[in-house]
């Protein structure tokens, strides 16, 4: 009886050690409800404003042959929700090295995907 009592003692005492241990690591994900906002933070940090980037990207020509940018806040009326970054564009590494080797998306598949199942850019409202 006793050496079942120390297993059952010594037992939670190894899961916190460890847990503190892959949290120090971090091998365990902190602030998991941030994901998007630091990747947005990071992505925006060097590429400029939002804003900015849907102004310069204007004139952007998707495959269904609509000029318009693909970078929109999710819904349009609202100023909310940013698209993930990665949804789109492969991460660089942080310092760019070799900016030839950078992959620019000629597409606009995630908009297809999530909202614009017509694959086109056309408003909710054409439609539904």
């Amino acid at each position: 009886m006793e050496r079942r009592v120390t297993l059952l003692v010594g037992c939670p005492i190894v899961v916190l050690l460890f847990g503190a241990f892959a949290f120090a690591v971090g091998a365990v994900q902190q602030d998991a409800g941030k994901t998007k906002e630091t990747v947005a933070q990071k992505c925006l940090g060097c590429h400029g404003s939002y804003d900015k980037i849907a102004e310069a990207t204007a004139k952007f020509k998707a495959s269904s042959g609509e000029t318009v940018t693909p970078h929109q806040y999710v819904p349009h009326a609202d100023k909310k929700d940013i698209p993930e970054c990665t949804e789109c564009h492969t991460p660089h590494p942080v310092p760019l090295e070799d900016k030839s080797k950078v992959v620019k998306p000629d597409n606009v598949d995630w908009c297809y995907s999530i909202c614009h199942h017509a694959s086109n850019l056309q408003r909710c409202s054409t439609c539904h």
